[in-house]
Order: structure tokens, then C-alpha cells, then sequence
């Protein structure tokens, strides 16, 4: 289901658009699989339920500021996102870069990769050495060079997640319902809110 058409230096391959991705998503669910090497019933369970956060999140709102400072980049974007079908933290963060892409004017494109299948572009954009996702690299589209990172979560909720994993009392099915609800609640701010910070800084 990967793209067919040639890929842009910029994007590596396999890569997905974010409707095929979606489409997978439904494919997997389907067979009773999700993506990755590990294709446990954990994960293949997590894979059939973040189909509802990746429609609920691709409906919020855009902040206008962000929309407009997107329309008017000194030069085009290529948003490479690494994630996995399983990974909710993907399931509420990769919607709303993809309806930003979409209401970019044509500045953003946006593709999804696989972290299981570009694991030295994943290496190269580690977080504090860890393999977190979902990571955003945004990359100019005419040279391909890298302008940036931005991920796995909003630093708000990096630490409450960093908190949540330190209790060991806590189940991770108590972990996963109340990341889900700090999500519902923030309903996309403060993710748009630090991109909009990011793309105010020169890039070096």
C-alpha cells in the first residue's frame, strides 16, 4: 500500500500518504494485524482502536495562526513522520500534521514511515536515546536537507507520560486511558502551539 509513484529524494522509501496510511489502518484491522515485527494481541487490539482517535483528531480545530504561517514558508516542506499503526500517541498527533499539510497551500507535504522499516532514519532521530514516536522531520523539498524534529509528544505530556511509566502500580492499560484522555482534553493545542513556536526560529 506504500507509494507507487517516485518519491522526492527528500521522502525515503516505503512511505505512505496519510490516506494510505489510513486505508492500512482498516486493512490491518481487518486481518487481525498491525504493523511491526510484534503482532501480539496487545498491539493488534491498540491498532483497532486508535482508528477512532485518528478520526476524532484529524476533526479538531487548526489553530489560524499556525494555518497561516504554514501558507506563507519562505520555501516548501517535506514532513516526514515515523510512527506505527499500534502507537496511540501516533493515533492523536499524525491526523492533525496531516490536516495542517493539507490546509498548507500546497507548502507541506506530508508522508507517514514505518519506524520497523527505516530504522537508521529512526536512529538519527532519537529522543533522549530513546526510539520514541510518533517523530515529525521536516525536510526542504528541493534539496532534501533537514530544518528540524519535533516529537514524540508535546512536553506536557512527555512528562505526564514520564510519570505514569515511573509508577509501577499502574497498569499499562491505565497508562494508555489516561494519555487518552489528556488528549481529548488538550484537543490538538498545545502540539500546534510548539510547532508554531518552532517554525518562528531560524534554521541553523
Amino acid at each position: 500500500m506504500s507509494n507507487s509513484i517516485p518519491l522526492p529524494a527528500a521522502v525515503p522509501t516505503p512511505a505512505y500518504t496519510y490516506a494510505q496510511f489510513r486505508v492500512l489502518m482498516d486493512t490491518l484491522t481487518a486481518k487481525r494485524r498491525t504493523t511491526g515485527p510484534d503482532q501480539s494481541p496487545g498491539l493488534i487490539r491498540y491498532t483497532d482502536q486508535n482508528r477512532v482517535h485518528l478520526d476524532r483528531a484529524h476533526a479538531m480545530p487548526l489553530l489560524p495562526e499556525l494555518v497561516e504561517k504554514l501558507a506563507h514558508l519562505p520555501r516548501p516542506e517535506h514532513w516526514l513522520v515515523l510512527g506505527e499503526a499500534w502507537c496511540g500517541d501516533t493515533a492523536h498527533l499524525l491526523p492533525i500534521l496531516a490536516h495542517l499539510a493539507e490546509k498548507s497551500a500546497g507548502k507541506v507535504e506530508l508522508h507517514v514511515l514505518l519506524r520497523s522499516e527505516h530504522p537508521e532514519l529512526m536512529a538519527a532521530h532519537q529522543t533522549n536515546g530513546s526510539n520514541s514516536i510518533p517523530k515529525l522531520i521536516r525536510r526542504e523539498q528541493g534539496s532534501g536537507n533537514d530544518l528540524g524534529d519535533w516529537g514524540p509528544r508535546p512536553a506536557i505530556a512527555q512528562v505526564l507520560a514520564q510519570q505514569l511509566h515511573k509508577d509501577k502500580s499502574l497498569h499499562v492499560n491505565e497508562i494508555i486511558k489516561t494519555m487518552n484522555a489528556w488528549y481529548e482534553a488538550d484537543n490538538g493545542r498545545a502540539m500546534q502551539q510548539e510547532l508554531l513556536a518552532l517554525l518562528g526560529k531560524p534554521v541553523a
